[in-house]
């Protein structure tokens, strides 16, 4: 299933600059008498203590600058790597503290993301990262193995959702680690739509979702996929039309779900296949009827049934 027509790039509606306070001391030159290089270094790249303050409740055990080689800042679950910017120092400060509550409300809900720490890789620009993953700037953060590649955290930190006031740094580093730790929690046996939509569930994206939608309004008209159909775009995540278009019809579907349950019995249906169990036993003991019949009861009738207003800027 394809949309026609050319896919031109989206601003997304809800966009908000995000006032970086300070970062200007970052790359002001140091007056005064010439200092020795390493000593003019560690000025330049000094950050005021009130903007650094949040670091303490990190519990980093490593975190390292480089200006050509970039930084790493990591504790005992997360592995953060940002480039060799000069602002990218307070960007990594300001996005470590919204990945790690993501990740501490991940593994409260559903598990670990991963046995050991997620690492996270902030590329410096949308070119590396489309040499990096083969994705498109639309697709923020792509996952391999333990390691999520992000598109720029700069980018990222720039876009608030309206609702939540949460960047999509927050936002999509948290969804993705949600979706390994869907993975994880299943053995890899979740099924696609239900881990894309759940880690958007966890991950608070529902108003995001809304509004990457609107640009599509009228090729959206009976979107309707199949099960098929649907996972295999949301797999191949290369299309921004038909991706968005199915991660909201999965997130509807998800919706309909939760009606009548709990996010609970989500995460008990991919552990009960982690332990072996067949779609149609999980669906059963979560959710009274076999796997096929739950697809039939929460099915939307298409895209916009449900979907509500746009919410408001």
């Amino acid at each position: 299933m394809k949309f026609g027509g050319p896919t031109l790039r989206y601003e997304w509606r809800s966009a908000a600059i995000v006032l970086l306070a300070g970062a200007l001391a970052l790359s002001a030159g140091c007056g005064g008498e010439k200092k020795e290089d390493s000593a003019a270094n560690e000025e330049k790249f000094r950050i005021p203590d009130s903007l650094l303050s949040p670091i303490e409740t990190y519990n980093l055990t490593i975190d390292d600058y480089h200006p050509v080689d970039g930084g790493l800042m990591a504790n005992a679950d997360i592995a953060l790597y940002y480039p060799p910017k000069e602002i990218s120092r307070f960007i990594a400060v300001r996005s470590f503290g919204e990945i790690l509550d993501g990740y501490r409300k991940i593994r409260k809900e559903i598990c670990r993301p991963a046995k050991g720490k997620v690492v996270i890789i902030g590329t410096k620009n949308f070119e590396e990262y489309a040499v990096i993953t083969g994705k498109e700037w639309w697709y923020y953060a792509s996952i391999k193995g333990d390691t999520i590649y992000s598109e720029p955290l700069s980018v990222l930190l720039k876009r608030l959702d309206p609702i939540t006031g949460k960047t999509l740094a927050e936002i999509g580093i948290t969804q993705r680690m949600a979706q390994m730790a869907l993975e994880r929690l299943s053995g890899d046996r979740i099924p696609v739509w239900m881990k894309e939509a759940g880690a958007s569930y966890m991950a608070d994206e529902r108003a995001v979702l809304r509004m990457q939608i609107h640009q599509f309004d009228k090729q959206l008209i009976g979107f309707s996929p199949s099960l098929d159909e649907l996972e295999r775009a949301i797999l191949a995540g290369d299309d921004m039309a038909l991706s968005r278009s199915s991660y909201f019809f999965a997130y509807r579907m998800l919706e309909n779900l939760l009606e009548k349950f709990e996010f609970s019995n989500v995460t008990r249906f991919a552990r009960r296949l982690g332990e072996g169990a067949s779609l149609d036993e999980a669906s059963m003991a979560e959710f009274g009827m076999n796997y096929m019949e739950m697809i039939a009861a929460v099915r939307p009738a298409d895209i916009m049934d449900g979907a509500g207003p746009l919410p408001e800027m």
